[in-house]
């Protein structure tokens, strides 16, 4: 199977052939190995049993989410649902469990960062991640009661270079959908509750500004908000966004690649670091710091970004 893509830059139109993953164990190393793809996600076991099922990954996420992730390397459709059902009840009465695995990373892993669980306030989300998803399976979503991402991936050959296309489905959005719990608004109130209100606010004003600069520039980019960051999104990676680093301050994140980091740091008007292991270049934010000097930064890292995911022709 071919595909043909667009060079933004150089305006040419490029075919790629399709090169599916040979077996669902190297599709799931695929992903554990491309941190982008469960960016926020701290994977705590692999394989676990949970009744009759297997779910691949089981990790937390740094919105306060149990995390069920199942990969499929083949064409998926509406017989995953009983599926993601299953595994969510299994979830749900396992909590005790997945609060031990939680605990037992933290004490050996780095990777954890800041992030505080809220285990009265646990919630389930499940993920399906596989090389097509048939459209009748995000309209059946609505009705399954639990908040579910589905993610198409993709392996492309350009002669000698590869790239991955990941795209996230868009589910309709239904009054009745949610756990028991309720989902968390993520508003001002909420990050005055949990922050510094004066330092909430410089928070919430700092990513309208980044808001309006996206639309300015016209970048096809989705904003999410969730307990420690609100990131602008392409498809299922952050370009960049604002995150907690304490009650009172907060950092401009921005996603680089490693072999691009020294031109990012020169395009940075301000004192900034780089974290090869989460490709992302992080700037205290203060009060002189203003978004609109890192356009420059941020155009570099959006066209970065595209450019190893182009869109299609």
């Amino acid at each position: 199977m071919q595909k043909l893509f667009r060079n933004a830059k150089r305006g040419q139109v490029l075919a790629a052939t399709a090169v599916p993953f040979k077996t669902e164990d190297e599709f799931e190393r695929y992903v554990l190995n491309a941190k982008e793809i469960l960016s926020g996600i701290v994977i705590l076991k692999r394989q676990v049993r949970a009744g009759r099922d297997i779910p691949d990954l089981v990790g937390i996420d740094q919105d306060n989410n149990a995390v069920i992730i199942e990969n499929k390397n083949q064409p998926v459709d509406e017989e995953v649902l009983p599926q993601l059902l299953r595994y969510a009840i299994w979830a749900e009465t396992h909590q005790d469990t997945i609060k031990t695995w939680w605990l037992e990373a933290k004490d050996r892993s780095d990777d954890i960062g800041d992030i505080e669980m809220d285990w009265d306030r646990l919630q389930i989300r499940l993920i399906v991640l596989a090389p097509s998803i048939k459209p009748t399976v995000p309209r059946l979503l609505t009705k399954l009661g639990y908040p579910v991402d589905l993610v198409e991936i993709t392996r492309f050959m350009i002669g000698a270079d590869e790239f991955v296309l990941v795209s996230q489905l868009e589910t309709p959005d239904d009054e009745g959908r949610g756990t028991s719990k309720g989902m968390r608004v993520y508003d001002r109130k909420f990050y005055e509750e949990q922050y510094n209100p004066q330092s909430a606010g410089a928070f919430l004003d700092m990513v309208a500004t980044f808001e309006k600069l996206v639309k300015t520039a016209g970048w096809s980019l989705e904003r999410k908000y969730n307990a420690y960051y609100a990131g602008f999104k392409h498809g299922f990676f952050n370009v960049f966004g604002v995150h907690w680093i304490g009650t009172k301050s907060f950092e401009v994140f921005v996603t680089i690649p490693k072999d691009k980091s020294r031109r990012a740091i020169k395009l940075c008007p301000y004192p900034a670091e780089y974290d090869p292991s989460g490709k992302s270049l992080t700037i205290r934010v203060t009060d002189n710091v203003k978004p609109k000097r890192l356009l420059p930064l941020l155009q570099f890292a959006h066209d970065s970004l595209i450019g190893q995911h182009p869109a299609k022709s």
